[in-house]
């Protein structure tokens, strides 16, 4: 669950967003917008999920939220609204979204690849333009990506972790994994890594535990579970997963309509073997799960793998995911 209050969150201009960036590698100064930009900048990388919104001054039916004029910058009223508005298009929102820090960051930068046609003005003193534009600073720190603010995860921390989830599950009575994590492990079973361990996660060990132990009770469990320890963006003091922007609710939802297919809920119990003939017989692909039903993207949000249908699962879920004893009905 979220970690915030109600009223904990931070009112953003777009432009900011781009500023923040720019300024990323020690290029704040000792102005008063400057000092509230780093102010900003300090808090997201304290707390990448604290909540931003976007507000901008409209006199369209979005006006309710305007800010007033107290962060336009000295290239003046017209120039702020406009480069607001260039980046509200640009990445598809709208004045009052509400976001995670690190998500709204992350669609800046898929969708806006330099300052040169958003910050660069002209000759005119109306649309001078932004001094730091012409020198790329933004774009500079777009190669970067989000590690330009947010600290990734160390590597030795990464494997530090698998070594030691690892030993916990090949020790453990028991098996928690998250439901669409049981579709995931379907896929990687006959996929090109499934021969051996991988670095991001823990789906070999999983599936050869349950190989080897048919019967092994696996729980279901809500949100991130034995598989996640190893991977770059799992926050194990958070339990969460701070993945692309379509990670989160997309896999909530995933873990839902796996619970609904097979009749059962958070907290169930059952024998691995009796879990994947459920499942076998309640998902025979997985565009009924990870495409919706339909495979159709509606937005970012809801993107994800096997939207159209993966032939691993098929493949592997013709064969029993070579789990003993275990035999589907096509």
């Amino acid at each position: 669950m979220g970690t915030f209050q109600m009223n904990e969150y931070l009112k953003i201009r777009p432009y900011q967003l781009m500023c923040i960036f720019c300024k990323s590698a020690g290029g704040f100064e000792n102005t008063k917008s400057d000092r509230k930009l780093k102010r900003i900048f300090d808090k997201i990388r304290r707390d990448p999920d604290i909540p931003l919104t976007l507000v901008c001054n409209v006199s369209c039916n979005y006006s309710y939220q305007n800010p007033g004029a107290e962060d336009d910058t000295p290239e003046g009223n017209l120039y702020n609204i406009k480069r607001d508005l260039d980046i509200l298009q640009k990445t598809g929102l709208v004045p009052g979204t509400t976001m995670p820090a690190r998500f709204l960051m992350e669609k800046l930068l898929e969708s806006v690849e330099s300052e040169e046609k958003i910050c660069v003005g002209n000759r005119s003193g109306i649309w001078r333009g932004c001094k730091r534009s012409k020198k790329g600073a933004y774009k500079k720190a777009r190669t970067r990506g989000l590690a330009a603010i947010i600290p990734e995860r160390r590597s030795s921390e990464c494997a530090k972790e698998k070594k030691i989830s690892v030993k916990k599950m090949y020790n453990a009575e028991m098996l928690l994994i998250r439901p669409h994590h049981l579709m995931c492990m379907v896929c990687f079973s006959a996929g090109p890594s499934a021969g051996e361990p991988i670095e991001a996660d823990n789906l070999y060990e999983a599936v050869e535990i349950i190989r080897k132990k048919p019967d092994i009770p696996v729980k279901l469990v809500e949100g991130p579970c034995m598989i996640c320890p190893p991977c770059k963006v799992f926050l194990p003091d958070r339990k969460i997963c701070i993945g692309n922007h379509s990670m989160g609710l997309r896999d909530e939802k995933k873990d839902l309509d796996v619970l609904q297919k097979i009749d059962m809920k958070y907290g169930d119990i059952m024998g691995a073997r009796e879990l994947y003939s459920k499942l076998f017989a309640a998902v025979k692909s997985t565009k009924e799960i990870c495409g919706f039903g339909d495979g159709v993207v509606r937005s970012p949000e809801w993107k994800g793998c096997g939207m159209k249908g993966r032939r691993e699962y098929v493949k592997a879920r013709k064969k029993g995911m070579k789990i003993p004893g275990l035999k589907v009905r096509c």
